[in-house]
C-alpha cells in the first residue's frame, strides 16, 4: 500500500496522514536479530564479519518478500557503522540512520530493473574510484539485479572482480538462474528461504500487539498460509484487514476481505469428493462463489488441504501447512478413508486445473470439470498391483473394500478385484502369435538368388549330443532374449528355418539386415552368443546366418498388432487408466508370454 493510499483509509488529520507509513515499512527489521527465518545466512555473515572475511561481492537470491533488501540494508549498517565493522550496529549513530531509510551518500541503492543498459554501469565504474564521504566502505546494492542486460553484465565483470579495498557490492534477485554464471562465480551467494507460516504468525501477532489490535490466531494463520512464505505480502494482508477489523479481527472476518472460503467449507467439499458425491461437489462449489470467492482460491485451498491430507495418508510427522489444530483429526480420518492413491490422483487432476484458470474467462468451468474428474475416481490400487494382475491375467487382493466405479460398477465389487479376460474378438494379450512351418527342402544350387557367404557365428565345438529343431524354435525367444537386442534384432523373427547334419543352426534374414552382419564376427559377440545358448538349452551351439530376400519373419502383422490394442483399450480398468492419466498408446508386446 502507498503513502498516499494509506492516507485516504486512515481516519486522521492530514499532518497526520502525510506522515503514516504502511506497516511493511514501519515494521522493517533493523538488526540482525529482527530479521526472521534466515538464520543461516545471519550466521554465515556474522561469523564473516568476526573474522574479518567479508568479501567484495555478494549475492542475495530468493523469492519475493524474505527480507533481500531488509539484509543488504542490515549488513551495510554493520560495515559501515561508527563502532564497526560489528555484527551488532548500533542503530542510532548518522550513518545507521540514514542507511535504514535508503538515504545514505555512501550506500548507493540502484534498481537493476530500471539501470539496465551499458551507459549506467559506466557511470557506476567511473564513480567507483572515489572514496566514501563519511563512511568506511562505499557499498553499491543493486536490486534485481538479473534484469541488467548482457553489455552491463560483461561492462561489470572487471570491477566486480578487482574492486577498490573501499568498495563492496551487494546484489539481490529473484531470478538467479539469470545471472551469467561469470557474475556467479565472483559472488558469494546466500539463498534466502521462504518464511515458514508459524514464523509469519508470530510476527504478525506481535504486530497486532504493538497496534492495538485484537486478533483470532486463525486469522493470522489465514494470512500466513495466504503469503506463501513472503513476511511481506503477510504485513500487506494485515495492512489491508486493519481497516476493517474494526477493533477486533476475526477469521470470518479476514476470509471476507480477502476472498476466501473457511476450513470447514473446503473440508466438505473434499469430503463430496471423496464420497463421489458429484451433485454435492457442484452445490459447495455454487455456495462458495457465492459469497465472493474465485474458482481458482477454491482449488487452491482444495490443493493446501490434500497436500496435509497427502502428508497425513502416507503417516508422515511433516508440519501441516493448511489445516489448523480444530480441523486436523476431521481431515485426518478423511484421509484413511480415502487412501493415499486417490489424494495423489486428485493432486494431480485440480494442480493441473488450476493452472489452466489463470487468466482464463472459463476459469469455473475448468474448476469445476477437475473437481467433477476428483468426484468419479474409483478406490485407486497400487499400479504395479495392476500390472502385476494384468500379466497374470488374474484379480489382485485389495484391501480396499466397497470399492465403486461410477460407470456401472456395482459398489461391492472394485476395479481392482475384477478378473481381465482377453477380448474374443481378437488373440488374447499373452498368447504368443508365430507361424511355425514344415521345414523346406533346400534346393542344391539357389534358382533366384546367389547366396551371401555365410557368416558362422559362434565357432563352438561341434557337440555329440543334439536337440531337434523344434525346441529350438520354440525357445528362439528366450535366446534372443538373453542375447539382447544389438543383435537379437537381427534374429529375432527369424527362427532357424534348418538344421545341418553336423548341428549348426541357419537362419534366413531379410536383406535389410546386411550391414548388420559383421557385428556377428565380433569376438566378444561370439562369446554372448554362446553363453545366452548355454543359457537356454544347456549348451552351446554353431549358428550361421545368412541373407534370403525370400525369407520370411514371424512377426505379427499389423492387423493382429492393432487388434491386440483394441482388445486392451477395451478393458474396464485400462478405460479407466487411461482417463486418470491421459494416457496414449506407446507400445506393446506382442509376442510377451
Amino acid at each position: 500500500m502507498s503513502d498516499s493510499a494509506a492516507s485516504e483509509t486512515t481516519p486522521v488529520s492530514e499532518a497526520a496522514a502525510s506522515e503514516y507509513q504502511v506497516v511493511a515499512r514501519r515494521y522493517r527489521p533493523r538488526t540482525l536479530d529482527d530479521l526472521v527465518g534466515q538464520d543461516h545466512v545471519v550466521s554465515a555473515l556474522r561469523k564473516a564479519i568476526k573474522l574479518n572475511r567479508v568479501t567484495h561481492a555478494y549475492l542475495f537470491t530468493g523469492t519475493r518478500g524474505v527480507g533481500k533488501t531488509s539484509m543488504a540494508r542490515i549488513f551495510a549498517k554493520c560495515l559501515n557503522c561508527v563502532h564497526g565493522p560489528t555484527d551488532k550496529p548500533c542503530d542510532k549513530c548518522d550513518i545507521c540512520k540514514a542507511i535504514s531509510v535508503g538515504q545514505d551518500v555512501d550506500v548507493i541503492e540502484i534498481d537493476g530493473a530500471s539501470n539496465t543498459g551499458v551507459d549506467d554501469v559506466r557511470a557506476l565504474r567511473e564513480n567507483v574510484g572515489l572514496r566514501p564521504s563519511r563512511a568506511r566502505y562505499k557499498i553499491y546494492y543493486i536490486d534485481e539485479v538479473h534484469m541488467l542486460s548482457t553489455g552491463a553484465f560483461n561492462a561489470l565483470l572487471k570491477t566486480l572482480e578487482e574492486p577498490p579495498e573501499h568498495v563492496k557490492f551487494l546484489f539481490a534477485t529473484t531470478e538467479s538462474h539469470k545471472i551469467p554464471i561469470t557474475v556467479l562465480s565472483r559472488c558469494q551467494r546466500f539463498d534466502f528461504a521462504g518464511i515458514r507460516p508459524e514464523l509469519i504468525v508470530e510476527t504478525l501477532s506481535s504486530i497486532c500487539t504493538k497496534e492495538g489490535l485484537e486478533v483470532e490466531p486463525e486469522a493470522l494463520w489465514t494470512i500466513a498460509r495466504r503469503a506463501g512464505g513472503s513476511m511481506r505480502d503477510a504485513q500487506s494482508l494485515l495492512e489491508r484487514l486493519l481497516v476493517h477489523a474494526e477493533g477486533r479481527l476475526t477469521d470470518d472476518r479476514a476470509r471476507e476481505v480477502l476472498g476466501l472460503a473457511s476450513d470447514d467449507r473446503m473440508i466438505d467439499l473434499i469430503e463430496s469428493l471423496a464420497a463421489h458425491d458429484l451433485s454435492g461437489t457442484f452445490a459447495k462449489v455454487q455456495a462458495a462463489c457465492d459469497i465472493g470467492v474465485q474458482p481458482g482460491e477454491i482449488l487452491g485451498g482444495t490443493l493446501e488441504l490434500l497436500r496435509d491430507a497427502m502428508v497425513l495418508a502416507a503417516g508422515g510427522d511433516g508440519p501441516m501447512l493448511a489445516v489448523g489444530a480444530r480441523q486436523k483429526s476431521r481431515l485426518e480420518t478423511l484421509a484413511k478413508s480415502w487412501g493415499l492413491d486417490s489424494i495423489l490422483a486428485a493432486l494431480q487432476i485440480l494442480a493441473e486445473a488450476k493452472a489452466r484458470t489463470k487468466g482464463n474467462p472459463q476459469g469455473r468451468l475448468i474448476a469445476e470439470l477437475g473437481l467433477a474428474r476428483v468426484a468419479r475416481l474409483v478406490d485407486l490400487v497400487d499400479l504395479g498391483d495392476v500390472i502385476a494382475r494384468i500379466k497374470s491375467g488374474g484379480a489382485i487382493a485389495t484391501d480396499r473394500k466397497n470399492a465403486g466405479i461410477a460407470n456401472g460398477v456395482p459398489a461391492t465389487e472394485s476395479v481392482a478385484t475384477r478378473r481381465i479376460a482377453p477380448s474374443p474378438a481378437a488373440p488374447p494379450i499373452a498368447e504368443k502369435v508365430v507361424e511355425i512351418r514344415p521345414e523346406p527342402v533346400r534346393p542344391a544350387t539357389p534358382k533366384r538368388f546367389e547366396p551371401e557367404p555365410p557368416t558362422r557365428v559362434a565357432e563352438v565345438p561341434a557337440v555329440t549330443e543334439t536337440i531337434g529343431l523344434e525346441e529350438y524354435r520354440l525357445r528362439w525367444k528366450d535366446f534372443v532374449t538373453k542375447l539382447g537386442p544389438r543383435l537379437g534384432i537381427v534374429i529375432a523373427n527369424y527362427p532357424p528355418r534348418s538344421m545341418s547334419p553336423n548341428g549348426v543352426l541357419v537362419c534366413e534374414v531379410s536383406p535389410a539386415f546386411k550391414e548388420k552382419l559383421d557385428s556377428f564376427r565380433a569376438a566378444e559377440n561370439v562369446k554372448k552368443i554362446s553363453d545366452a545358448a548355454k543359457a537356454i538349452w544347456g549348451r552351446p551351439v554353431n549358428l550361421e546366418v545368412v541373407i534370403n530376400p525370400d525369407a520370411e519373419s514371424v512377426a505379427p502383422s499389423a492387423s493382429v498388432k492393432e487388434a491386440r490394442w483394441e482388445s486392451l483399450e477395451s478393458e474396464p480398468m485400462i478405460k479407466t487408466l487411461v482417463d486418470l492419466f491421459q494416457a496414449k498408446r506407446f507400445w506393446i508386446d506382442g509376442d510377451s508370454n
